[in-house]
């Protein structure tokens, strides 16, 4: 018989059943959508998450040796830092817990001291100022640029002056600046000049961190590692730093594959049920063709064939359902609660690797559902199947 014979008889039969193929396809349709829609969601939230670690915070962060509490030589290990390649910023910091209070609001705070410049190569604060300029910091030395929230939980405006106290010291300081970092940390965030910070804690020219970018982030670890080696410090990187939110990240990854998985089983088995109840009615029809000569891997190949039409039109209606879903999230934003940060909006970000993934497992699965009813087909007695009716 002619290869051409196999698709023929292929098509015919998908044509003679129009409400089987539109379940089967439905399915599978349905079953890709979803992964598709899934997956696209989860990658728009890793990569959220992942510019949240590295593009809102420093690399990596050099913190005092083993037993002292602040950096003392900070300008020579700035120097030794910025010898390393691929170092595109470092930043002093003095870290103070202090209390802030406006009128009769008071709230605990977290100051850095800084060096504008360098802070602002590291966060790129600038963009993120919502009224004044950070830079004013480099000429104005009693004054503060404050969180968004901070500013809003004390009712404190723009142009006022908010009290710091620590211990038994106080400091008067004008608010030159608000910044929204889109973090938890608007809540309680003060920068200052790092010569205003070291005079408040009174402890001389001494810093609690060293924030250092890199141009590639990925590097982190190993000048980390390598700061370490060289040095007393206690250098962590980026990763170090989320280890748990990335073990999550990880754990969350291998749930959702497991998951797609069984998805992927009940949509197969939903075109195997279709496939063997048309095997069942066609069993004379089978043995007849069997009978004029038709081989069994032929009769299994028809059936496999007959399978595989429809994977491309599942997948072209899985993409297109994922496309809808995405465009419809664009024109009504949904808005996800990040406890402790700025919320996300639910995005589906359709990767080119995702939609080549959205074409192959309708092929797999159609392929993979196929097998057993083809099998069962070929293997079918002519003469039992004739009779069968």
């Amino acid at each position: 018989m002619s290869p051409m014979f196999e698709w023929i008889l292929a098509k015919r039969h998908l044509m003679s059943n129009p409400r089987g193929v539109l379940f089967t396809v439905a399915s599978v349709a349905l079953a890709v959508g979803f992964i598709v829609v899934t997956m696209g969601i989860m990658e728009s939230n890793n990569e959220i998450m992942l510019s949240r670690m590295v593009e809102e915070n420093p690399h990596l962060i050099v913190n005092p040796k083993e037993e002292e509490k602040f950096i003392h030589l900070h300008r020579t290990l700035d120097l030794l830092i910025w010898s390393y390649p691929g170092v595109i910023s470092v930043s002093p910091r003095l870290q103070v817990q202090a209390a802030a209070k406006y009128k009769d609001n008071v709230k605990g705070v977290q100051i850095l001291g800084v060096y504008p410049e360098d802070e602002e190569g590291m966060m790129g604060v600038r963009e993120k100022m919502v009224r004044g300029d950070f830079y004013d910091l480099l000429f104005k030395k009693h004054a503060v640029v404050v969180g968004t929230k901070l500013a809003e939980d004390l009712e404190l405006n723009f142009g006022e002056k908010i009290r710091l106290s620590r211990r038994n010291e106080s400091m008067d300081l004008e608010v030159i600046g608000l910044v929204e970092m889109g973090t938890g940390s608007d809540s309680t965030l003060v920068y200052m000049p790092l010569e205003t910070a070291q005079e408040f804690l009174r402890e001389g020219d001494i810093v609690s961190q060293v924030g250092v970018k890199l141009g590639d982030y990925n590097a982190a670890s190993d000048v980390a590692a390598a700061l370490r080696s060289a040095t007393a410090y206690d250098a962590r990187s980026w990763q170090d730093q989320n280890q748990d939110l990335l073990n999550m990240m990880e754990s969350r990854d291998l749930t959702n594959t497991v998951f797609f998985i069984l998805i992927l089983a009940i949509a197969g088995l939903g075109v195997a049920n279709t496939m063997i109840m048309i095997v069942t009615r066609r069993t004379k029809e089978i043995g007849i063709l069997a009978a004029m000569g038709a081989s069994r891997r032929s009769i299994m190949k028809i059936f496999v064939i007959e399978s595989m039409l429809q994977a491309p039109l599942a997948a072209i209606l899985g993409i297109g359902l994922a496309f809808s879903v995405s465009k419809l999230l664009l024109m009504y934003p949904v808005a996800i609660p990040a406890p402790g940060m700025a919320e996300n909006q639910l995005v589906v970000t359709l990767t080119p690797e995702l939609l080549a993934y959205a074409m192959i497992f309708p092929v797999a699965v159609n392929f993979l559902a196929g097998i057993y009813p083809a099998y069962k087909a070929a293997r079918l007695d002519p003469v039992e199947a004739i009779d069968s009716e």
